[in-house]
């Protein structure tokens, strides 16, 4: 079955473009120009990816980001003419599992949509794939990206988010180099972008996991090398 995207774009040309192009590449498309139809069709719709534009004419686009990483397993891509490092940061840190800035390629835009719809769907040739750990008195439960506490709070992760989750954890007392990291994660993004889009989706992990920011006890930093997990998992 092919994955199901949402586009929200309010510029015409470029929406139906877009549209068009992800359709003929295989997948099922529905588009928008407002943020209000989005999200009215968002539970029925139930997209695998969205692809969402930040200058949206009746609601702003950072808003709509935390609205849907707080209620929906979607990926989240957003495409925005806003380059400074700044907004990217705030768009991770909203949700966003992957930044796009305008002007783009449609192939890079191809090729960040088909590493996103990777990280965030299932492993259908591997089926005997872990989908639920346990440690340090959590649950990653990958089918829901849901991490559950020991007194049974469920926080939903981002799909970048539970990726990363899964590589520390498959890899448990080890140490992760980023360039592991980006291999393990098939991401394409510059140098620079791919180290800030990781820092920031470290960051929010060890939120959503009360791990000290100052000093971690569960997903540590080797300054210069990259992290470990610190954790027997089961």
């Amino acid at each position: 079955m092919s994955a199901r995207i949402s586009l929200v774009e309010d510029t015409d040309d470029l929406r139906k473009m877009l549209s068009q192009t992800l359709s003929d590449a295989g997948y099922n498309v529905r588009h928008y120009r407002r943020a209000q139809d989005f999200e009215r069709d968002l539970d029925e719709w139930n997209p695998d990816l969205s692809i969402v534009d930040l200058g949206l004419p009746d609601k702003d686009g950072m808003g709509l980001l935390s609205d849907i990483s707080t209620k929906k397993d979607t990926a989240i891509l957003v495409i925005s003419g806003r380059s400074s490092i700044t907004d990217k940061i705030a768009g991770l840190e909203l949700g966003a599992d992957d930044y796009l800035t305008k002007p783009f390629e449609v192939s890079e835009l191809l090729a960040r949509v088909r590493a996103l719809l990777r990280r965030a769907g299932p492993k259908t040739d591997e089926k005997s794939e872990t989908t639920t750990y346990k440690f340090c008195g959590w649950t990653l439960d990958l089918d829901q990206f849901m991490l559950i506490d020991k007194d049974g709070e469920h926080t939903r992760l981002s799909a970048s988010e539970a990726a990363l989750m899964r590589v520390f954890l498959k890899r448990s007392n080890r140490l992760i180099t980023r360039d592991q990291l980006r291999e393990e994660l098939g991401d394409r993004s510059d140098e620079f972008s791919f180290d800030r889009a990781i820092d920031v989706r470290v960051s929010r992990l060890r939120a959503k996991l009360r791990d000290s920011t100052k000093e971690p006890k569960i997903i540590k930093t080797i300054y210069g090398a990259g992290y470990i997990l610190i954790s027997d998992v089961e």
